[in-house]
């Protein structure tokens, strides 16, 4: 909200280097306040010489399946931040300032969904979070063509649907984490997180915009509802983590 204000303002080209500033402060604090953990202990004996690498970490169901979601779900991030603010004002007529608001919305309720869905998916299990949310995200973009009423209730469609950013964490971390041995947590990590900004992050909004340049514009969004039911699809084959879910099964 404030950097478009600051862009009609000032310009657009001024406001570049608002949006730099978060980042400077964040790794001035990085830099003074984290501490360097501890080198873990080498590992035992029986460990020496095992290799554990990207196609191991594919041959866990759930490590997979956490990449293909994460590059769904990246390309639905990126595609939506890249695309909507034109399409709110270009096609559906919204001023910049009733714009803003609209993606200040999604920022508040990835705020709030990163703790909730977190939560929620502790108490009744990852599974059925990571399957829900997706879908519940189709309501963002049929909202952004085809609602009619006021600004607000359309913040509020915005509000809800974008609440699938709660399963980030989940997906990108949390999931594959619990899926495969501690000692290899990092691989898992990594690929998983890897694979969704390099395909995700870097080939959907090529792809959304030459989609767009084809037809219309409201092209990418017809994207975003295809990632959502794919995802929600692919998450369907998850098998459940949640260390709650996992003991009352085995009790």
């Amino acid at each position: 909200m404030l950097l478009v204000w600051f862009a009609q303002v000032f310009g657009w080209r001024e406001a570049f280097y608002l949006a730099g500033v978060p980042g400077i402060v964040s790794a001035i604090i990085i830099w003074f306040s984290l501490k360097e953990p501890p080198a873990p202990p080498r590992p035992g004996v029986e460990y020496e010489g095992e290799k554990y690498g990207i196609i191991d970490a594919l041959k866990n169901r759930n490590v997979l399946i956490c990449v293909i979601l994460g590059v769904l779900m990246v390309s639905y991030f990126v595609v939506c931040l890249t695309f909507m603010p034109i399409f709110l004002t270009s096609v559906r007529g919204y001023t910049g300032t009733e714009m803003s608001w609209l993606i200040g919305t999604l920022g508040i309720s990835a705020t709030i969904g990163s703790f909730a869905t977190s939560a929620l998916s502790d108490r009744i299990g990852r599974r059925p979070v990571m399957i829900a949310m997706p879908f519940i995200g189709i309501i963002l973009p049929m909202g952004a063509m085809y609602w009619t009423g006021s600004v607000w209730g359309l913040a509020a469609i915005f509000f809800f649907g974008w609440g699938l950013n709660g399963i980030f964490p989940l997906f990108m971390a949390t999931v594959p984490s619990e899926s495969v041995d501690p000692r290899h947590a990092a691989t898992a990590l990594g690929l998983t997180m890897g694979s969704a900004e390099i395909l995700g992050g870097v080939f959907a909004p090529s792809i959304a915009g030459a989609a767009a340049d084809a037809s219309t514009l409201a092209a990418p969004l017809w994207i975003m509802v295809g990632l959502t039911i794919v995802s929600g699809i692919v998450a369907l084959f998850l098998k459940e983590t949640a260390p709650s879910q996992v003991a009352k099964r085995a009790a």
